[in-house]
């Protein structure tokens, strides 16, 4: 006897993962988003090094892909049938054929390290991608690189002119805005952003005569409770730069945060399709800001730490729209509706910004229960967590590294002795803590870091482990600093004349001790100093414990010289030396 089983398929969409048989077991982290048509888009997975293939409408995924690791911006040609992928820690991009329902790999273009944003040319034959210090230039067909460009350092978004003319890149930790002229490559020109850092969000205006940007910026005040509350500590800001090289003002800007309920880490930003409304995400806030493109009022000069007044009445009054999670690149839809690449709720939302609220969520797949790390990560982005929510532990340690700028804080016990943000990679591996090394304790320094620093509420037992586990998960970046001959030549100058091992020993370059190293008192209650860490100095700078040497060389030269120090006085050659080997950690 033949036995017929009829199955009710319908249920498929509502679990897509089912489509193509992928096991929900990873987060999806939707870094970045891309759209091919009106109804479909293309996600990068940041923590499942894969992409997404996606139908808006339908609210289902259609099919995914691997990719390289921690993919961290996608783009699409402008016909919809190419997809690139910027994959982090793999130093690549990788390409794609999308048809209507499913991905197909086309291979990979080295590029260089920590490549980041991504755009394609009009035409599709090439595309423009964000590496270390440049800009790179790939063509499609030929599956190589073009050229390149130098750029800010630690360029983190581009951006296209409509007509495609113009390109544009934000130096995340150089606070600096370049634009090109795309066809030839020559700079159009560069603008510094003063006090600024964290550059994410950047989009042309609609009509093409400016440049968008958002930001945080930085207050030279103590961080305490009082400044925090009256906006000294860290503004949210968005910058307008003229295109016109001779405009002026040549920037203007407007504040975001409001008194008792500022705005979190601004990241992604875009126009609307039918340009009336510039959206902006609060990725600390879980957020999505909108404001009426035709009545923001910049201002040339210090817009003061709070928002203009007429901004929190009346008609064009700036509007939030709850969104939770980690709300990161918007892209535009049709009319006025926006797709927000949700990292923390492994999901892209749909919202209408003429309604101002959430219409559509399409999740692409994550566990049932988050991990102790996840809720971790969860924390540690979580600007609510500080007094009147201004920022969050991401803010200064920048995606778990560092924003490389100096914070007045008390995690040494005392206000008027700035310090430069650590890097939090490998932190768990590398204790004591603080410059000075007095905190034993991790669990402990993470409690501080919320209520002295951040001035918020004590975390629980349970959420203070699990931001220990999310700092168990950072780890540095692949080095793209190979060994040679210099660099054998200068590991023996750091374990011989310049005596380095005495403090930095070990896998992680560093010891429990704390040590006399020759610096004047910093007007804390500590006098010994801890030795960071040396892995991933590459990736790092400035250097000291206040930032005061800009680059390795000016730090050996001047201010932590090796005849200072229990070493011996170095020749040109064998600093050189040296400094190739420490690149290489």
């Amino acid at each position: 006897m033949r036995v017929v089983l009829i199955i009710n398929l319908s249920f498929l969409s509502l679990c897509p993962l089912c489509l193509w048989g992928k096991s929900p077991s990873l987060h999806r982290s939707p870094f970045n988003i891309a759209l091919l048509t009106d109804t479909r888009a293309l996600t990068a997975n940041h923590t499942a090094d894969s992409i997404s293939l996606i139908d808006i409408e339908c609210g289902q995924v259609l099919d995914e892909k691997q990719c390289g690791r921690k993919p961290s911006a996608i783009a699409c040609s402008p016909d919809g049938r190419f997809g690139a992928v910027s994959n982090l820690w793999s130093g690549t991009v990788s390409l794609f054929d999308v048809q209507e329902s499913s991905l197909k790999a086309r291979g990979e273009i080295a590029v260089g390290s920590l490549p980041r944003g991504i755009v394609f040319s009009p035409d599709g034959e090439t595309f423009h991608v964000a590496v270390a210090d440049e800009i790179v230039q790939c063509g499609w067909k030929e599956k190589k690189v073009i050229r390149r460009l130098a750029a800010p350092l630690e360029p983190y978004s581009l951006a296209l002119s409509p007509d495609g003319r113009w390109l544009a890149a934000a130096g995340s930790r150089s606070a600096t805005v370049y634009c090109w002229d795309a066809r030839g490559g020559k700079t159009h020109w560069q603008r510094k952003i003063e006090d600024a850092f964290n550059l994410r969000g950047l989009a042309f205006t609609p009509d093409g005569k400016a440049i968008v940007c958002a930001h945080v910026v930085r207050r030279e005040f103590p961080v305490s409770r009082e400044n925090i509350e009256k906006g000294w500590v860290i503004d949210s800001r968005l910058t307008l730069l003229p295109l016109d090289s001779n405009a002026q003002p040549s920037l203007e800007q407007i504040a975001l945060d409001t008194r008792g309920k500022a705005v979190g880490d601004p990241h992604g930003l875009a126009f609307t399709s039918d340009g009336r409304h510039l959206a902006v995400t609060a990725s600390g806030t879980h957020e999505l800001l909108l404001l009426d493109a035709d009545h923001v009022p910049w201002t040339g000069g210090d817009p003061g730490d709070l928002i203009e007044p007429a901004l929190l009445a009346g008609d064009h009054k700036l509007r939030r729209v709850p969104l939770g999670g980690r709300p990161l690149t918007v892209v535009p839809l049709d009319g006025a509706r926006l797709a927000v690449a949700n990292y923390l709720l492994d999901a892209v939302q749909v919202v209408d910004a003429e309604a101002g609220k959430v219409v559509r969520t399409i999740p692409l797949g994550s566990p049932a229960k988050p991990s102790l790390a996840r809720q971790g990560e969860a924390l540690f982005y979580d600007a609510t967590r500080s007094h009147n929510q201004w920022f969050s532990c991401h803010t200064c340690h920048t995606d778990g590294h560092t924003c490389g700028l100096t914070f007045d804080t008390l995690n040494d016990d005392s206000y008027g002795n700035a310090k430069l943000t650590p890097t939090l990679r490998n932190v768990t591996r590398t204790g004591p803590w603080t410059w000075h090394g007095w905190q034993k304790d991790l669990g402990a320094g993470v409690k501080k870091s919320l209520t002295e620093t951040m001035f918020g509420l004590e975390p629980t037992d349970e959420e203070t482990k699990a931001l220990v586990a999310f700092l168990a998960t950072l780890d540095h970046p692949p080095n793209p600093n190979k060994p040679s001959e210099a660099t054998k030549r200068g590991e023996g100058v750091f374990r011989g004349k310049a005596n380095c091992i005495r403090c930095h020993k070990g896998e992680q370059y560093t010891s429990e001790g704390v040590y006399d190293v020759g610096l004047e008192s910093d007007g804390s209650p500590y006098r010994l100093w801890n030795p960071p860490s040396l892995r991933g100095v590459w990736d790092r700078g400035p250097y000291m414990h206040d930032g005061r040497a800009q680059t390795l060389k000016a730090m050996l030269r001047n201010h932590h010289a090796p005849e200072k120090l229990g070493g011996a006085a170095l020749t040109a050659d064998e600093r050189s030396e040296l400094i190739a080997f420490l690149l290489t950690l």
